[in-house]
Protein backbone atom coordinates (compact mmCIF):
# COMPACT_ATOMS: atom_id res chain seq x y z
CA UNK A 1 0.00 0.00 0.00
CA UNK A 2 2.82 2.69 0.72
CA UNK A 3 5.69 2.93 -0.87
CA UNK A 4 9.21 4.76 -0.07
CA UNK A 5 9.86 7.96 -0.24
CA UNK A 6 13.34 6.93 -2.29
CA UNK A 7 11.56 4.55 -4.50
CA UNK A 8 8.98 6.93 -5.61
CA UNK A 9 11.90 9.87 -6.38
CA UNK A 10 13.67 7.05 -7.85
CA UNK A 11 10.62 6.14 -10.05
CA UNK A 12 10.07 10.36 -10.71
CA UNK A 13 13.27 11.17 -11.67
CA UNK A 14 14.96 7.90 -13.69
CA UNK A 15 12.51 8.81 -16.26
CA UNK A 16 13.64 10.28 -19.02
CA UNK A 17 11.08 13.15 -18.93
CA UNK A 18 11.85 16.74 -20.01
CA UNK A 19 13.10 17.41 -16.24
CA UNK A 20 15.72 15.12 -16.14
CA UNK A 21 16.56 15.34 -19.92
CA UNK A 22 17.29 19.27 -18.86
CA UNK A 23 18.88 18.30 -16.14
CA UNK A 24 21.27 16.15 -18.10
CA UNK A 25 22.27 19.15 -20.91
CA UNK A 26 22.94 20.79 -17.75
CA UNK A 27 25.42 18.49 -16.82
CA UNK A 28 26.81 18.46 -20.03
CA UNK A 29 27.14 21.79 -20.40
CA UNK A 30 28.93 22.01 -17.61
CA UNK A 31 31.79 19.41 -17.98
CA UNK A 32 32.28 21.02 -21.37
CA UNK A 33 32.86 23.91 -19.73
CA UNK A 34 35.09 23.12 -17.36
CA UNK A 35 37.11 20.86 -19.80
CA UNK A 36 37.84 24.18 -21.82
CA UNK A 37 38.33 26.36 -19.07
CA UNK A 38 41.71 23.99 -18.19
CA UNK A 39 42.65 24.39 -21.51
CA UNK A 40 41.82 28.01 -22.46
CA UNK A 41 40.61 29.70 -18.98
CA UNK A 42 40.72 33.17 -20.80
CA UNK A 43 38.65 32.61 -23.86
CA UNK A 44 34.94 33.73 -24.14
CA UNK A 45 33.14 30.65 -24.94
CA UNK A 46 29.24 30.32 -24.70
CA UNK A 47 27.97 26.76 -24.94
CA UNK A 48 24.30 27.41 -27.22
CA UNK A 49 22.61 24.03 -27.30
CA UNK A 50 22.37 19.84 -27.00
CA UNK A 51 20.36 18.61 -29.46
CA UNK A 52 20.58 14.95 -31.29
CA UNK A 53 24.26 14.48 -29.51
CA UNK A 54 25.21 17.61 -31.25
CA UNK A 55 26.70 20.40 -28.96
CA UNK A 56 26.62 23.86 -30.54
CA UNK A 57 29.01 26.18 -28.99
CA UNK A 58 29.68 29.57 -30.08
CA UNK A 59 32.92 31.39 -30.07
CA UNK A 60 35.33 34.80 -30.46
CA UNK A 61 37.64 34.07 -33.08
CA UNK A 62 38.34 31.16 -36.10
CA UNK A 63 42.14 30.52 -34.55
CA UNK A 64 39.75 28.87 -31.45
CA UNK A 65 37.50 27.07 -33.45
CA UNK A 66 40.58 25.51 -35.17
CA UNK A 67 42.55 24.65 -31.75
CA UNK A 68 39.14 23.32 -30.10
CA UNK A 69 38.37 20.83 -33.03
CA UNK A 70 41.90 19.42 -32.83
CA UNK A 71 41.14 18.61 -29.23
CA UNK A 72 37.55 17.83 -30.33
CA UNK A 73 37.81 13.82 -30.38
CA UNK A 74 39.21 14.23 -26.47
CA UNK A 75 36.15 16.09 -25.08
CA UNK A 76 33.87 13.92 -26.64
CA UNK A 77 35.26 10.83 -25.03
CA UNK A 78 35.74 12.85 -21.60
CA UNK A 79 32.09 13.67 -21.64
CA UNK A 80 30.84 9.80 -22.70
CA UNK A 81 33.12 8.85 -19.94
CA UNK A 82 31.92 11.00 -17.20
CA UNK A 83 28.14 10.76 -18.03
CA UNK A 84 28.97 6.81 -18.15
CA UNK A 85 26.45 7.03 -21.32
CA UNK A 86 27.22 8.16 -24.95
CA UNK A 87 25.22 11.94 -24.66
CA UNK A 88 27.82 13.39 -27.28
CA UNK A 89 29.02 12.30 -30.58
CA UNK A 90 29.34 15.98 -32.61
CA UNK A 91 30.68 19.70 -31.81
CA UNK A 92 29.65 22.14 -33.88
CA UNK A 93 31.74 25.69 -33.64
CA UNK A 94 30.21 29.25 -34.89
CA UNK A 95 31.72 32.14 -34.19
Amino acid sequence: MFNSLSKLLHDKFSRKDDLSKQIEIVKVFDIYRAEIKNVFPEEDIEVVSLKDKTLLVRLNNSVLANELRLREANVIHKINAVMSKEVLNKIIYRF
